[in-house]
């Protein structure tokens, strides 16, 4: 419950105690009343507000309880998101902070429990942390909600975006403690899963960029440099296709490299040329001296 004003919690019990509004109305206000009521245009007197509420099985010190929870609920959702920008930023002392404030609030809740855990990975990603300690905590967070999850196959398994994205995130620590086949395994079974539910929400459309990027540096590693290709390019159309830019530099610049792995230098050059001055005008100098180091040092660019 995302807006938590008196309103809407009155209309969330009603629904599900399966009254109209006219249903509750009945014999305590008219039905005009309760609609301004939960539009938030009218306040009941606690006279009406009492008999409202025992209609609906509930009362003022619950209705309280209830109002505190969605707050908090309210509170956790922000710190999360604030948590989850500051990584993505490279802000990672940031993002700790934000994560004790997270463990207080969490709780024994297994979706509030799951999202900790899937950050506190993330922040430890970043740090360069041990990888089995970082999978064990993944392995954790999905469990929350996939307590028996079959990692061979679960192409059929519907999946939340949280879900999706620890998965992708497993992926992610496995390419970079050595485990490449594994993690080409677990990420074409997921990016299958996805594709077949054929969602079009925004958080699995970042989710499938960033797992096409993903498979595509392990089958690199693994010199399987046509299959790379191919999901560099799925990578590169889903980030065009969805405005959801922020990996697109990256993206080119995996596809310059593999074009040169497949000997097409023309094609890796003029991405190289393009993506350089790009970086440099967002201020992204390091990842713009690192494109410049790796065309001088492949192509003989200066």
């Amino acid at each position: 419950m995302h807006d938590n004003s008196l309103g809407e919690i009155i209309r969330s019990l009603r629904k599900k105690a399966h009254l109209s509004q006219e249903d509750l109305a009945d014999g305590i206000c008219s039905a005009v009343s309760i609609s301004r009521i939960e539009n938030g245009t009218q306040m009941p007197s606690g006279t009406v507000l009492e008999a409202l509420l025992g209609r609906l099985g509930t009362s003022t010190y619950q209705l309280c309880d209830i109002y505190y929870r969605s707050e908090k609920q309210l509170a956790f959702e922000q710190e999360s998101e604030t948590v989850s920008r500051a990584v993505a930023e490279g802000n990672i002392e940031e993002a700790k902070k934000g994560l004790i404030r997270l463990e207080e609030s969490a709780g024994t809740d297994a979706l509030n429990l799951q999202c900790f855990l899937m950050l506190d990975a993330s922040v430890k990603l970043a740090e360069g942390d041990d990888p089995e300690k970082i999978l064990r905590i993944l392995y954790q967070s999905l469990a929350q909600t996939k307590p028996s999850f079959n990692f061979e196959d679960f192409r059929n398994d519907l999946l939340s975006a949280r879900e999706a994205n620890i998965l992708n995130i497993i992926v992610a620590v496995l390419y970079h403690s050595g485990e490449a086949p594994r993690a080409i395994r677990l990420g074409e079974e997921l990016i299958t899963s996805l594709n077949r539910h054929k969602s079009g929400l925004k958080e699995y459309q970042i989710i499938k960029i960033n797992l096409a990027f993903n498979l595509a540096q392990c089958l690199e590693k693994e010199h399987r440099y046509k299959e790379a290709f191919t999901y560099i390019q799925m990578a590169e159309e889903l980030s065009l296709g969805s405005f959801e830019q922020a990996l697109l530099p990256e993206i080119e610049f995996g596809k310059a490299k593999l074009y040169h792995l497949l000997g097409d230098d023309r094609e890796c050059t003029a991405i190289l040329k393009a993506i350089v001055p790009y970086m440099e005008l967002v201020r992204k100098t390091e990842f713009a001296g690192i494109v410049r180091s790796y065309a001088e040092k492949e192509l003989g660019i200066t």
